[in-house]
């Protein structure tokens, strides 16, 4: 498995949503855009305006490649910059929280057990 979704490996840095949780999956999220963009699956696309994208293929596999694509692209788009200024906000509020001297939940918790 993925050293993305495998959290028994290691310990996690904090609580679930944590900001180092939120910036994995914005790198994860770039590094896969880049290795569909490397692949040239940008290409596929122009199957979904009804134009043929590849000679080479049929137009279902053309169809699934360019469908991957855009699902990609916007998971991307829209996703990994989400995630990161959330992992900012995140961070920001933990500190903030730290200066007023208020207790983290989960840091109480783990001391308890």
């Amino acid at each position: 498995m993925s050293k993305f979704f495998s959290r028994r490996s290691r310990k996690p840095q904090g609580p679930f949503p944590s900001p180092g949780y939120f910036l994995e999956w914005a790198a994860f999220l770039t590094v896969l855009f880049i290795i569909v963009n490397l692949a040239g699956l940008r290409e596929y696309t122009s199957v979904l305006n009804g134009t043929i994208g590849s000679t080479n293929l049929s137009w279902q596999t053309a169809a699934f490649l360019g469908a991957a694509y855009v699902i990609v692209y916007l998971a991307f788009i829209l996703g990994a910059p989400i995630l990161v200024l959330a992992a900012g906000i995140l961070k920001l509020g933990q500190r903030v929280r730290v200066k007023k001297g208020i207790p983290d939940e989960s840091r109480s918790q783990a001391e308890l057990g």
